[in-house]
């Protein structure tokens, strides 16, 4: 099956930059026609090296947060681990390995895939060892390469294309050939595999399978939504978001490449060039359903659901109906990413490095200003407290502070 590495890689291979692929999309290149506006402050607390950049190899391996540290990968195996009060580095580690799948973090160990088919696991203390400038001399990595041994290793029958998520002594990931995968690390074999369907071209994201209780809900690239008993595999619902359709296969790119987002028992959804749906996760029934085309994570709250589309728009809807609540459109300049809410704020980024800060009730814009270079449409932050945290696509990590 051919992958896309994000939309930017179709562009890369067939010549194109990334802005053409927007232009492309319907997203005009022209410059940000907003003025400045600080009525928020946010500023650039800290910026860490998390290792390669990342361009379109790099794009779906995004860090995983835990108990004030970001784990990062990158796509030649550098493992590092951040302080988050103040960008430190506590550890690193080059494992010295081609990684193509999102890092997952489950019973204190991380898990990737190789661009072999090759399905690792390590526990962190095997990794944690006190920053040196020592580390970074050849001989002391040959020799730190040579000491240390995976938890697991297991041969996967396709490549890993989802970070790992964890339910007890299992691990769920999802695969190139369309499949989803069990694996027991503790007997550090695979428990189970539900066959999906192997579609002709794919973009290849970061979206993860969703959980809760004993229960998966699986995106796939077949713009089909699954929900499955995590201990067996068994299906429990099918739903359609977006029916793959269209003149050639770039047309009929229906991938859901965003984690679902579960509250209150329902579930929402939303797939490039498709639909947004909000779907009861008991039934799988359809509560309601909006065109839009999504490439980056929502945010809930008890009032409306948060989201960036790929037409450059950020939305706040009726979690219960689907109706808008308000849109504030950056269609003259370029697409939000991922959407947070703090407060009475919605908070979100730009591709091309804006904080663009709006009130939740209304949608008015309080903060629009460059802060960082160039974010891929897929990354996946953190807010906390009064930070959120973010990868460039040059490989740092970084702390903006709003006050």
């Amino acid at each position: 099956m051919k992958k896309l590495f994000t939309v930017t890689i179709f562009l890369f291979v067939s010549g194109c930059s990334h802005l053409d692929i927007l232009s492309s999309l319907g997203v005009s290149k022209s410059n940000i026609s907003y003025k400045e506006i600080n009525d928020v402050q946010a500023e650039l607390s800290w910026s860490s090296d998390i290792g390669e950049s990342r361009d379109y190899k790099t794009a779906v391996l995004q860090p995983v947060f835990s108990n004030g540290i970001s784990y990062s990968i990158d796509n030649s195996g550098y493992v590092t681990a951040i302080d988050l009060k103040n960008g430190d580095l506590i550890w690193e580690y080059d494992l010295d390995m081609k990684v193509s799948s999102g890092l997952g973090l489950h019973n204190d160990k991380l898990f990737f895939g190789t661009n072999d088919g090759m399905y690792f696991a390590f526990d962190i203390s095997s990794l944690n060892k006190p920053y040196s400038i020592l580390n970074k001399l050849d001989f002391i990595d040959i020799l730190n390469d040579s000491m240390i041994e995976p938890y697991m290793k297991l041969q996967l029958k396709s490549e890993a294309s989802s970070p790992a998520v964890g339910i007890d002594d299992l691990v769920f990931i999802k695969t190139d050939d369309g499949n989803t995968v069990a694996i027991d690390f503790i007997a550090k074999s695979i428990a189970w595999t539900y066959k999906g369907r192997n579609v002709p071209l794919s973009i290849k994201g970061s979206g993860s399978i969703g959980v809760l209780n004993n229960n998966l809900y699986v995106p796939r690239d077949d713009g089909n939504l699954i929900s499955l008993l995590a201990s067996s595999g068994k299906l429990n619902w099918l739903v359609s978001i977006s029916p793959r359709s269209g003149r050639n296969e770039l047309e009929s790119l229906r991938d859901i490449e965003v984690a679902p987002v579960i509250d209150n028992g329902i579930l929402y959804i939303g797939s490039y060039q498709g639909n947004l749906i909000a779907v009861d996760i008991f039934s799988g029934n359809i509560i309601w359903s909006r065109p839009m085309s999504i490439m980056s994570q929502m945010t809930v709250d008890d009032k409306a659901i948060y989201v960036s589309d790929y037409s450059g728009s950020v939305h706040a809807l009726d979690r219960y109906d689907g109706s808008v609540l308000w849109t504030e459109s950056l269609t003259d300049s370029i697409i939000s990413i991922q959407t947070f809410v703090k407060n009475q704020l919605v908070i979100s980024l730009t591709t091309l490095g804006h904080i663009l800060i709006l009130n939740k009730n209304d949608g008015k814009i309080l903060a629009f200003k460059k802060i960082l270079g160039e974010i891929d449409p897929q990354a996946i932050g953190l807010l906390s407290d009064k930070y959120l945290y973010i990868v460039r696509k040059n490989g740092r990590l970084n702390a903006i502070k709003i006050n």
